[in-house]
């Protein structure tokens, strides 16, 4: 990202707000951790609902569909897992777009899953221009296992 002399970011063209249009929701219980997801998000254009639990995040997509584009799921949550989440998503919309992020990678068959439903997996930390790369590629249907 380029900034200019204001030490502003440098809002040149579109390659700069890849999500520009596009709801995220993102379920993370760190609050100081999804604030700063939220802001990057922001920074690449979208639309941010975030939540701290998986269950209000099957709860929020159910109730904004067919409104959310793409979901970042913390694979370890309170309660419920990113997991069953993922799993809770799938159950209510087979096409859902979804990213798992974690600092831990998940097992084989999770894996497997996100390849078989287009998603992926995004190592903790991230930064934005990673964070972007893997969610432009997701919902444009060419998404890599992992990020």
């Amino acid at each position: 990202m380029e900034f200019d002399q204001n030490m502003q970011p440098n809002r040149g063209g579109p390659d700069d707000r890849p999500l520009e249009g596009r709801t995220v929701l993102v379920a993370e219980d760190e609050a100081r951790l999804r604030t700063i997801i939220v802001m990057m998000l922001e920074e690449l254009g979208a639309s941010v609902i975030a939540v701290s639990d998986c269950e209000t995040a099957v709860a929020e997509y159910k109730s904004h569909l067919p409104g959310i584009d793409i979901v970042i799921l913390d694979l370890r949550l309170k309660g419920v897992s990113g997991v069953q989440a993922y799993k809770g998503l799938l159950a209510i919309d087979p096409g859902a777009k979804v990213v798992i992020s974690s600092g831990v990678t998940p097992d084989e068959d999770v894996l497997e899953s996100l390849r078989q439903h287009g998603g992926c997996f995004i190592e903790k930390p991230f930064n934005l221009m990673k964070l972007g790369d893997a969610l432009v590629s997701v919902l444009e249907g060419r998404a890599a296992p992992t990020y």
